[in-house]
């Protein structure tokens, strides 16, 4: 499928900018810029929106939806952006809810839920529950500005997933609406309450009916089908409505009065946006642990880390991570990290960060010296140093979450590219197939990366290339393939964590077969006949070189400096530092980005400012866009304060770039003559410093010279 045949006719979008301006209290944003700032997100994809929108509510979202699927134009919705795999974009209207459908709706302790917006960020929300000794468990590394729409949108789980599962196990319900303007409630309901929904000629009705038809017709073949792996999250959930498919999460729970429940909330989540935009979700809420303490096993080679993850596993505990070699190297050098990495010993290969929980801390204490006694006995690993402190344990998850972003800083055009990451294979054939695909990559003369969730065989493996250059990129088809070919000879499944978006779903179709892909259509059509809700996801999706942020079109140009940029060779590497991680969104800790703290604007974040002066630099926001009055409006709102420099994973220093940019401004326009006064103070100060001080001073006492 080629998606540039979606973008919608330049009348459709003028009458749909009307209408949104006309109708919609909350922001509207047609420019070229404003688009561009919404064109990619922690991929390494790009795709011009016709349009952003940022609803006010829930009025505000279904008067958009509705004003969109009048004019033509596909929707996009999006929450913080951290996708790794090209989901939060798409050729229409990008519906932002980041920034204003953000609220806690309500909270009932005593039955442990919670109705939020779709904006809410998860890390907030626990925040909010944490005096109650809940939270919503799912716990991915970007927690800290991953929306609970995003979330559902990904299944998204995280590293304790062997004790929570993923997101599918925690939503109740949801209230959505469909591109036709269509609201829909979805909650677990039995066989009766089905039939009655089914029946009328309403699209909620169509949907009911048709959804019990493909589960019907193609049972079978979801029992045939669908990988007894937990981290599958490809696809559509059709297993989640056949008894013994697929597998069953550590939550349960999904019944009604001790019976079968069916949810179509469960086909919403994982659905990357393609069926519905969420309105509010209902969540199911845990208990916190009482205590947890750490153990952090390290290894003189990575492949005995992975093949000794089953006897860890042989113990209670709640998650074990792996860091490699580069992470550990990066994060004892990285500004963000280095103060924080204290537990490591000598230089290991490879560490597995090893987790329990206990009932008190004492408890906590005497669990995890159990399985280091055990540990010791089997000569597994040669240090395991312990963290039972609550500061201690947090400096060694900082660092695991900054994983992503350590990988990614090392200086120049190579990078460790997110293809193969996310396949989930059994733990038992964990090192096996990990070896294998290391094999691959040598033969090709690709050096590699990995780290993340040993404790579920999702490990984030990362072929480190420069997708500037096509033979990289064709190394990266190949590369991809043949690891799928592996997978599949495991018994795994291609995205185990962070979906199929543009870079997985041309796999679908390969690894369901082609009954299972046509039900997968078949439920897009049920839900979005118009093929308006994120088109080219999941089912009918492109290549996965297609769309590419550093694909042929772009072309950097060469950029005179004052500054050198020696560290990343040059000013364009050092634009390109920024991998769309999105730390810089983060509300709950830290400075950076302090101007995004206080607007919520993406292009008040250091991500934004990135991919402004990314795009500008290669000719895609017209010419001479780096010196232009819009380019010195988004960096206006940089305060210079260099907390990027230190707290971002990628060490972007946004100071510096907008100080080079500012100049290309001035050469441009010329210098303020608020800039010159300021500039000019010594000199004047010289001047005036002899006769005329007392009639300066005498001026500088009259009313209204401060202002």
């Amino acid at each position: 499928m080629n998606t540039s045949d979606l973008h919608p006719s330049p009348d459709a979008v003028a009458a749909l900018e009307r209408e949104l301006r006309a109708g919609l209290r909350g922001e509207v944003h047609f420019d070229r810029m404003s688009c561009g700032l919404h064109a990619t997100d922690a991929s390494h994809y790009q795709m011009m929106p016709a349009g952003v929108a940022a609803p006010r509510d829930e009025a505000d979202c279904i008067a958009a939806v509705v004003a969109a699927g009048r004019s033509g134009v596909p929707i996009t919705p999006r929450g913080g952006a951290t996708s790794l795999s090209g989901q939060t974009f798409g050729p229409g209207l990008v519906l932002d809810v980041s920034k204003y459908m953000d609220q806690v709706l309500e909270v009932n302790v005593g039955q442990r839920w919670a109705r939020v917006q779709p904006g809410v960020i998860r890390d907030l929300l626990n925040a909010h529950l944490a005096p109650h000794g809940l939270h919503f468990a799912p716990d991915p590394a970007t927690g800290n500005r991953a929306t609970i729409g995003g979330m559902i949108g990904n299944n998204a789980s995280g590293t304790r997933s062997i004790v929570y599962g993923k997101t599918i196990d925690h939503v109740l319900s949801c209230r959505v609406v469909l591109a036709d303007g269509t609201v829909m409630d979805l909650e677990p309901v039995g066989d009766d309450e089905w039939r009655r929904r089914s029946e009328g000629s309403s699209h909620s009705a169509e949907v009911y009916r048709g959804v019990r038809g493909v589960i019907a017709r193609n049972r079978d073949e979801i029992l045939a089908r669908y990988p007894k792996v937990m981290r599958r999250v490809s696809g559509y959930n059709l297993d989640e409505f056949v008894d013994g498919a697929g597998y069953t999460g550590p939550i349960g729970g999904r019944n009604l009065d001790g019976h079968r429940a069916w949810n179509l909330a469960n086909l919403i989540v994982g659905s990357e946006g393609t069926l519905a935009c969420v309105l509010e979700a209902k969540l199911r809420l845990t208990p916190l642990p009482a205590a947890t303490a750490l153990a952090i096993v390290q290894f003189d080679d990575e492949l005995a880390s992975l093949r000794h993850v089953p006897e860890i596993l042989a113990h209670p505990v709640s998650t074990v991570e792996l860091l490699d070699e580069l992470v550990i190297r990066e994060s004892l050098v990285n500004p963000t990290t280095r103060r924080l990495a204290t537990f490591f010993e000598g230089q290991p290969k490879a560490v597995l960060i090893v987790e329990v929980f206990g009932s008190d801390a004492a408890d906590a204490q005497r669990r995890i010296h159990d399985v280091v006694a055990d540990l010791k006995s089997k000569g597994i690993g040669y240090a395991w140093p312990v963290r039972t402190d609550k500061q201690g344990q947090a400096d060694v998850w900082s660092v695991r979450k900054l994983g992503l972003g350590l990988i990614s800083n090392v200086p120049g055009p190579v990078k460790g590219q997110a293809f193969v990451e996310d396949a989930c294979v059994p733990v038992e054939v964990l090192a096996e197939y990990i070896e294998r695909l290391q094999a691959i990559c040598r033969e090709l003369d690709v050096p590699t990366t990995m780290y993340a969730h040993a404790s579920v065989g999702v490990i984030h493996f990362r072929p480190r290339l420069d997708l500037h250059l096509p033979e990289h990129r064709g190394k990266m088809v190949e590369i991809a393939n043949r690891a799928f070919e592996l997978v599949c000879q495991y018994g795994g499944v291609f995205a185990g964590e962070h979906g199929d978006g543009l870079v997985r779903g041309e796999f679908v179709p390969r690894y369901y077969g082609p009954q299972l892909y046509e039900a997968f259509r078949q439920i897009k059509g049920l839900f979005d006949p118009g093929n308006m809700m994120n088109p080219g996801k999941i089912v009918d999706t492109p290549s996965m070189t297609s769309h590419l942020r550093y694909g042929d079109a772009y072309r950097p140009e060469a950029v005179p400096t004052l500054f050198h940029y020696r560290e990343q060779d040059g000013f364009q590497r050092a634009v390109e530092q920024c991998n769309g991680v999105g730390a810089c969104r983060k509300l709950d800790a830290g400075t950076m980005c302090p101007s995004f703290m206080a607007t919520r604007d993406e292009e008040a974040s250091t991500r934004g400012r990135a991919n402004a002066l990314r795009l500008a630099m290669s000719g895609q926001l017209g010419d001479d866009a780096l010196g232009s009055d819009r380019m010195k409006q988004v960096l206006d709102l940089c305060l210079a304060c260099k907390a990027c420099k230190s707290e971002c994973p990628n060490a972007v220093d946004m100071a510096r770039l907008k100080s080079e940019v500012l100049q290309m401004h001035h050469d441009r326009h010329g210098v303020p003559l608020g800039y010159r006064l300021i500039g000019d103070m010594p000199q004047m100060a010289r001047w005036l410093a002899g006769p005329l001080a007392h009639v300066v001073n005498l001026v500088a006492r009259l009313p209204g010279y401060g202002w």
